[in-house]
């Protein structure tokens, strides 16, 4: 067998094999989106040993990102989030590949963003349901896994979308799979099938306001909790062919979560009935006065909502 014993990842072996850091350092990562998870998750796997990148980002990073992006330093703002992702990344791992579109995903690129890739990260805004459907399709087309990682409160979930079963992501989104992308840009998100995780100790006028178009608020605890099961959710698709007896991914219409504040981790297979209850239970708990307040300022409503 090939020897990969590189310095670099021998603290991994003892948790996974030899075959396994070969299969890493063979797979090459797509990923739309590193302002927030997506930096966090590509960073963790090019440590653990993913060296071939696919990096997609149109923003620059601001002096609000430095809350949880450890990319987002003072030396940092005003740079292009992929570039940055590139040199920390090749400062990490010198011989690491990192193709960027700092322009981000568009229907123009979505091939060549997604070309070689043996995994995709939607790390798209949701905001922009044509992202994640370009991305869905294209990753249906060259029959690769789609894994969708997001952060709410102190918790985070996750998914994958099977290229030939399952339910797709415009399943999960109830957009109709034939739909052209200019009129799926016009669809507005309904977090109720896309968010089966809800904290029950979140203050609802958050909630509201999300739901009203405002930010949805992040904290680096969901952060490093997203890119703890995203990448663990993408070792599993990467090494898969090592056969060593590893667990499945987590495919849709199932959803992982893990939660840091309330202790609480699982999946669910039922994404709306869960947002539902979640929901409730929290609406509940604020009107009994049984959580903690949070505040939620009028600027990052108005930000939000600019064209």
């Amino acid at each position: 067998m090939e020897s990969y014993r590189d310095m670099e990842y021998q603290r991994n072996y003892g948790f996974w094999n030899e075959k396994e850091q070969i299969l890493l350092s063979k797979a090459r990562v797509a990923i739309a989106g590193v302002g927030g998870d997506g930096f966090q998750l590509g960073y963790k796997l090019a440590m653990m040993g993913v060296t071939n990148f696919s990096i997609a980002d149109p923003e620059t990073f601001e002096v609000e990102n430095s809350n949880r992006v450890f990319g987002a330093t003072s030396s940092n703002v005003g740079e292009n989030k992929a570039e940055v992702f590139k040199k920390m990344v090749q400062d990490m791992r010198p011989g690491a590949q990192v193709d960027i579109f700092n322009k981000g995903v568009s229907s123009d690129n979505i091939q060549e963003f997604m070309h070689g890739a043996d995994l995709v990260l939607d790390e798209s805004e949701l905001t922009h349901l044509e992202l994640g459907t370009m991305i869905a399709r294209e990753a249906r087309r060259i029959k690769i896994p789609d894994l969708l990682v997001m952060n709410i409160g102190f918790s985070a979930i996750a998914t994958s979308f099977h290229y030939d079963k399952g339910r797709t992501f415009e399943d999960i989104m109830g957009i109709p799979r034939d739909m052209p992308i200019d009129e799926v840009a016009g669809l507005n998100v309904d977090f109720s099938r896309c968010l089966p995780y809800v904290p029950v100790y979140g203050d609802v006028n958050t909630l509201l306001a999300v739901e009203g178009g405002a930010h949805l608020p992040s904290i680096s605890q969901g952060v490093d909790i997203a890119s703890a099961i995203g990448t663990t959710e993408a070792f599993l698709h990467l090494t898969s062919k090592a056969g060593n007896r590893r667990r499945k991914p987590t495919w849709s219409p199932k959803f992982r979560y893990m939660d840091a504040y309330d202790n609480k981790s699982g999946t669910v297979s039922m994404p709306r009935f869960a947002f539902y209850s979640g929901f409730v239970k929290t609406l509940m708990r604020n009107k009994l006065n049984l959580n903690p307040q949070a505040s939620y300022s009028d600027s990052q409503r108005a930000k939000r909502n600019q064209p």
